[in-house]
């Protein structure tokens, strides 16, 4: 590979080469050396603002719900699953301009031609930081609820886990059903 250099010049390359490996061992070993890096990242994370999707919004929901519907007496196991009939929808600010223009045309056949033009121009509106200015926020609009639970077997229980879920949720009646596990 190196048949044209001196010996002098192939140590040298040699040596670099060397160094790039160790470097490299010690970049892909460097994140397992620190562990408390790691965890103080992560806490970092768990305390900035949460920019989520609407399917971890909704998984969320779901976590929440099971999470408050395990400690009510008696419910034992308990799993939860939300069907949504639409997802969470956000209406931002615009700034809109509206234009119409109509001109009337005759020729000198006694024929006469009106053209109207109309154009809409809309611009979100925006914050220092480039983000959108939020008018109004259309919450995710549930359409159903299952529970199955192990204390499902107990009329009372099962009428409590019911009752809990159309008042967390603000759902109707008919679209609540619970199920022993």
């Amino acid at each position: 590979m190196f048949k044209n250099l001196n010996e002098k010049d192939k140590k040298k390359i040699y040596t670099l080469l060397s160094l790039v490996v160790v470097c490299a061992i010690a970049l892909i070993a460097m994140p397992s050396l620190s562990p408390k890096d790691n965890k103080e990242k992560e806490v970092v994370k768990k305390n900035e603002p949460e920019t989520t999707s609407s399917s971890n919004q909704e998984k969320n929901l779901e976590s929440k719900l099971k999470e408050i519907l395990s400690k009510i007496e008696g419910a034992g196991e308990v799993d939860v699953m939300i069907t949504f009939e639409s997802s969470e929808e956000i209406q931002p600010a615009y700034n809109s301009n509206s234009t119409t223009e109509k001109t009337e045309e005759k020729d000198t056949k006694g024929g006469e031609r009106t053209i109207t033009t109309s154009s809409d121009n809309k611009t979100i509106i925006t914050s220092g930081s480039n983000e959108p200015i939020v008018l109004k926020t259309n919450e995710a609009s549930i359409k159903g609820v299952i529970v199955v639970s192990s204390g499902a077997s107990d009329p009372t229980v099962k009428e409590t886990l019911y009752d809990a879920v159309q008042t967390a949720l603000q759902v109707a009646g008919h679209q609540v059903e619970v199920y022993t596990k």
